[in-house]
């Protein structure tokens, strides 16, 4: 029920009274809809609020704006100051009018800090990714579910990724079929994964973490989205109340970032998380971002478009993994796989803020030798 319809459900008395205390003037003969119109039309200007601190309260205000946000209940005297004054009817909030006080206040919630950087998170998605292209090269292994298993250790230790997690992506992969286990053998399913690699990535990162964490957490980044409009904005948990499991959920997984401000705690959406509930590319996806060193060494930011990966895992070697995961670039494997080899290539002129002379030579004859389709 809109406002103008809400307060039709009061008397012509009623909305005398709530005329004369917002000093609104109308003929004496106006009908109740007329005067319902004006009220609703008077709560269109979102300076009206501030200006009826004097009759109304700070205090009151205030609850009513986090009331907007959080359904945190106000008190009956304040419900019924309200309703003096037009803003609730009978103690009910109409819903276009909490829409408009959510917006007018939004900013009230939302900080910038410049001064902050980023926390280095990896993703779950992107360790997914790791292991997932670990498995394309090995195609299959056997692992043992027990603390001082050597594959799991040596894989662990080749990923940079902690054997807790390694295990929760395993088993994940064996229940979205991308790995077939029989007893300790654990075998790629190469055309579950190419099938997989076809479909859109907007669907790819939201079923995934809706197998991993169910509808909660999605539901949880959502509302962050809903007051974060830029990259650099972080939201005042205040108004995200009766969300602590899925604030964990979501940090556990790096799908946000979080900061303390004395006594407030902020949080703001990662570039997977952004593109999860937004549908569009996070600004950082949109530029060149990665570095190579003429060492043939390849450079990826934690917080880049981890899709890529899919194209330069099979001719790299991860060797270290804090802000940057770090890759040495292998040459002979281009020889051994072809039609990624050029993906390889392509991929890594597109996305490269800078490719060395040397590297690019040495990788362009290697590309030139191999055969056409």
């Amino acid at each position: 029920m809109n406002h103008k319809e809400a307060l039709m459900q009061l008397d012509i008395e009623e909305l005398r009274d709530i005329l004369k205390n917002l000093r609104i003037s109308v003929f004496h003969d106006s009908v109740s809809s007329w005067i319902a119109s004006k009220i609703a039309d008077f709560y269109l200007d979102g300076n009206k609020l501030p200006i009826l601190i004097p009759e109304i309260g700070e205090k009151t205000i205030q609850d009513l704006q986090l009331y907007a946000h959080t359904q945190k209940p106000l008190s009956e005297e304040q419900k019924h100051l309200l309703n003096r004054y037009g803003i609730t009817v009978n103690g009910i909030l109409p819903d276009d009018l909490c829409d408009q006080i959510r917006q007018w206040t939004r900013i009230q919630y939302v900080k910038t800090f410049p001064s902050k950087s980023d926390d280095v998170r990896h993703t779950l998605f992107l360790k997914f990714i790791l292991v997932l292209s670990y498995f394309e090269k090995v195609q299959e292994i056997k692992l043992i579910n027990r603390k001082n298993d050597r594959n799991i250790r040596r894989i662990s230790e080749e990923l940079c990724i902690d054997s807790t997690s390694l295990w929760k992506i395993i088993n994940a992969m064996v229940q979205f079929d991308f790995i077939q286990r029989s007893k300790n053998l654990y075998t790629m399913n190469v055309s579950r994964y190419h099938e997989w690699k076809r479909r859109p990535i907007d669907q790819i990162l939201k079923e995934f973490y809706q197998k991993i964490s169910k509808d909660r957490v999605l539901s949880f980044l959502k509302k962050v989205s809903h007051y974060q409009m830029a990259p650099d904005e972080w939201v005042d948990m205040t108004v995200l109340t009766d969300t602590s499991f899925e604030f964990d959920q979501a940090k556990s997984l790096g799908l946000i970032q979080v900061y303390k401000e004395g006594q407030k705690t902020f949080v703001k959406l990662v570039p997977e998380s952004w593109y999860i509930t937004k549908t569009s590319f996070p600004p950082v996806w949109n530029t060149k971002a990665i570095f190579v060193s003429a060492a043939f060494e390849l450079f990826y930011p934690f917080h880049y478009e981890p899709f890529i990966l899919l194209d330069l895992l099979p001719f790299c070697s991860l060797k270290d993994s804090h802000y940057f995961l770090v890759f040495d670039i292998e040459l002979d494997k281009i020889k051994k796989i072809p039609k990624g080899g050029k993906l390889f290539y392509s991929t890594l002129m597109a996305k490269s803020i800078l490719v060395p002379d040397v590297v690019h030579y040495e990788i362009e004859k290697e590309i030139s030798n191999l055969p056409t389709f």
